[in-house]
């Protein structure tokens, strides 16, 4: 009777250590799905395949062009606790501004960056500069009229208007004081694309819109590279916002680097979707 006894116990213990152990898995399991969730609750839904880069070529240059969203401009409480946040990956320019806790999102419009994908290493690249872990911000550091500035783009029509009413020149912490936030002047088209010499374009009215109700000196400005999604307060403001946007896409489908050869082709000629 005693080894029986002893038998019995034995089974027992086993029997509840291995339902413990069955517990525990469901539970590590319960979890591990609850996190997931978690993460995937971080990021707002991604465009359908319909919405799509498109490559053009527009007075003999290629370029790429993105389809057109609305702007937002809600007004700032108090414009010095705003700051800029630019997505090359979805071509957009958001205002933010901190409010107490929160951080809220007051503006949205349409940009266009540079016609080669990729950070900024050398003048004459083509290409618009990014935030990195060792310069994890830029800021505004001059404000221009440039309604009579001109450019000539080497695409035939001289030297022309091109930057808008004006130019927030951008302290990008290299010493290159060439890259700005400026407007369309000529070029509206562009908007929202990749066609520029390295420089961040608006639609005139809405870099006249910035300037007038958000931007100052010493502003700061995010921009981020082509392969970096929405950061979680960026997620939370839209949600908050509750404005749908058009264009947002999957961070592994965008090129982080491009090389465009500016190749001369028939001005319109679709190459590439």
């Amino acid at each position: 009777m005693k080894k029986v006894y002893t038998l019995v116990v034995g089974n027992s213990l086993h029997q509840r250590k291995s339902k413990n152990m069955g517990l525990l898995r469901k539970i590590f399991t319960l979890f591990s799905v609850a996190f997931c969730l978690s993460i995937e609750a971080q990021t707002l839904p991604y465009s359908p395949d319909n919405i799509c880069e498109k490559q053009v070529v527009v007075h003999g240059l290629k370029t790429t062009r993105a389809p057109a969203d609305v702007s937002i401009s809600l007004g700032a409480e108090n414009k010095n606790n705003c700051f800029i946040v630019i997505s090359k990956k979805d071509y957009y320019l958001y205002v933010y501004e901190k409010r107490l806790d929160d951080t809220v999102l007051v503006a949205r419009y349409d940009a266009c960056f540079a016609v080669n994908r990729g950070n900024k290493t050398r003048t004459g690249d083509m290409r618009t500069p990014h935030c990195t872990p060792s310069i994890p911000s830029f800021s505004i550091s001059q404000i221009c009229n440039a309604a009579s500035w001109k450019h000539d783009f080497r695409d035939g029509r001289g030297n022309i208007l091109a930057y808008g009413p004006y130019f927030l020149r951008l302290n990008i912490g290299t010493g290159n004081r060439s890259i700005g936030i400026h407007g369309s002047t000529n070029n509206r088209e562009s908007v929202p694309g990749l066609a520029s010499e390295g420089c961040i374009r608006l639609k005139d009215e809405d870099v006249r819109d910035l300037r007038n109700r958000y931007a100052f000196v010493g502003m700061k400005v995010i921009i981020k590279a082509e392969d970096v999604d929405d950061y979680p307060y960026e997620v939370r403001a839209m949600e908050q916002l509750g404005e749908p946007r058009l264009r947002h896409f999957r961070p592994q489908t965008i090129k982080t680097s491009t090389t465009n050869t500016q190749r001369q082709l028939p001005q319109g000629v679709l190459i590439k979707q």
